[in-house]
């Protein structure tokens, strides 16, 4: 397998949107929410369409169209997207419609919005595409799903373009509930010290990350994609052990290659990563990204658009490095290894073109 990505754009925490690099320096946060840097909408997208769109909509909308715009597809032949929780923001409206109204006269504005295939949809509209168009919505999975699903229709379509991507928000008050439930530290800290913390729960973040997937080989390609695998509700440690290794083994991943993992700074979650970077991992460099973006569901969008720079620029900056992680020698194949509350599990295997 392999699937070539000839283009990427990204929408972050950090100053990546209309960069073909890797920012020289990161953004620090002091509080445990980061939010998306987002661009001038008014450049980039029609006024009209843009004022009825909400913070979520406009950053996969522009996010996508700047990637089609960097690969010179004017119209794909698919369009995928990835989302754990949809347009928040719109369904927190519609919701409090309904309270506000007592259930009477609601404008439905903000329930067609809140759909999670909204985003797809609109990128569709915008462009008049009227070719194969889905939304992926399983929770920590659903880039991954969005990614097998690009796989697949190119397998059975050689020749075609493929807009696949993920998109994500926080909004204040899915912020609360999750600080709530423990999803998020209780104790505010810096993203970049999120890994010295010892309490659970993690640093909130969003995004939005598309690509132009295809099996042509071109000068301009960024990266290509030679091997995902995901698993789900594994029923103990040996059976995560058992997929890991297997995957490991299957795609000969050795000690030249880089690994990206999603260590959070959860104490439980993170044990996942250390027992695999101590065992399997321990003679590779390991780096590490969630200190940039945040943890939410496609957070592996972010990765991805990541490792596919670094294989580009032949770099990996300082910020990626864990503390004692050694630098790669060369960089030809870039691992990412996810994990989401332990739940979903995902690996995806980057190669330099």
């Amino acid at each position: 397998m392999e699937i070539f990505i000839r283009a990427a754009s990204c929408i972050s925490p950090q100053q990546t949107f209309g960069s073909s690099e890797l920012p020289a320096e990161i953004k620090s946060y002091s509080d445990n929410r980061l939010t998306a840097i987002e661009p001038d909408y008014k450049v980039h997208l029609n006024i009209p369409s843009a004022r009825r769109m909400s913070r979520l909509i406009k950053m996969g909308v522009c996010s996508a169209l700047q990637c089609l715009k960097d690969s010179e597809i004017k119209n794909p032949d698919a369009i995928i997207a990835g989302t754990g929780l949809g347009c928040m923001e719109d369904s927190e409206k519609f919701l409090a419609s309904l309270l506000v109204n007592n259930e009477q006269t609601l404008s439905p504005t903000s329930f067609i919005f809140s759909t999670h295939n909204t985003v797809a949809a609109q990128i569709a509209l915008l462009l008049q595409c009227n070719n194969y168009n889905f939304t992926h919505t399983h929770r920590g999975l659903s880039f991954e799903n969005s990614l097998l699903d690009s796989i697949l229709f190119l397998n059975d379509h050689s020749q075609a373009n493929i807009l696949v991507g993920a998109t994500d928000e926080v909004t204040e008050t899915s912020f609360k509930i999750l600080k709530r439930l423990g999803g998020i530290k209780k104790e505010d800290i810096a993203n970049t010290s999120v890994l010295n913390s010892s309490s659970a729960g993690t640093i909130a973040g969003e995004g939005s990350a598309f690509f132009l997937l295809n099996n042509s080989t071109h000068k301009n390609n960024l990266a290509k994609i030679t091997a995902l695998h995901t698993f789900s509700n594994p029923d103990d440690e040996n059976e995560i052990s058992g997929r890991v290794r297997k995957f490991l083994t299957e795609n000969e991943i050795s000690a030249n290659d880089f690994i990206l993992v999603g260590l959070n700074g959860d104490s439980h979650g993170d044990k996942i990563y250390t027992k695999f970077i101590e065992e399997e991992f321990k003679e590779n460099s390991v780096g590490y990204y969630k200190h940039l973006c945040g943890d939410y569901h496609t957070s592996t969008a972010f990765a991805c658009w990541s490792s596919a720079m670094m294989l580009k620029q032949q770099q990996v900056p300082e910020y990626f490095f864990l503390n004692d992680s050694m630098k790669p020698n060369s960089l030809t194949r870039i691992l990412i290894f996810n994990q989401y509350k332990g739940r979903e599990f995902s690996l995806i295997l980057l190669e330099k073109c």
